[in-house]
């Protein structure tokens, strides 16, 4: 899974971007990783495939979900009120947020966590 911000947003602002599955409800792009793939090239892949959007992986942490990996994404897109279609048929729309939507795929706690996560206590990447 990755948590997505813009390089191109004030210090007190910091919207994330957040997929529409058509099953699930709102969720933070991510997905499977595929054989001899590393987790941050899969988050990576899955936010372009779900999102058609292109990023820098900088950081992740195993230890914010459990049995998971979050990556910490930055985008160059600056963020905007208007959602967009995504290119994945099972993701209905994409959109940056400021708060928590309706309709979550998990609990909003969780949610909280992922984003109030400090990532400076979490290892860095240069992918």
């Amino acid at each position: 899974m990755c948590l997505v911000y813009s390089k191109n947003t004030k210090d007190d602002e910091k919207p994330w971007i957040m997929v529409l599955n058509k099953d699930r409800g709102w969720e933070l792009p991510g997905g499977q990783i595929t054989e001899n793939e590393d987790f941050d090239v899969a988050a990576l892949r899955e936010l372009y495939e779900e999102t058609g959007l292109l990023g820098t992986a900088v950081g992740y942490d195993e230890n914010i979900i459990e049995g998971g990996v979050v990556v910490l994404i930055e985008v160059e897109s600056t963020p905007s009120p208007e959602p967009w279609d995504s290119p994945d048929p099972s993701i209905l729309e994409v959109g940056w947020c400021l708060e928590a939507p309706t309709r979550l795929a998990w609990e909003e706690k969780e949610l909280e966590k992922i984003r109030d996560h400090d990532w400076s206590s979490s290892k860095t990447l240069g992918s």
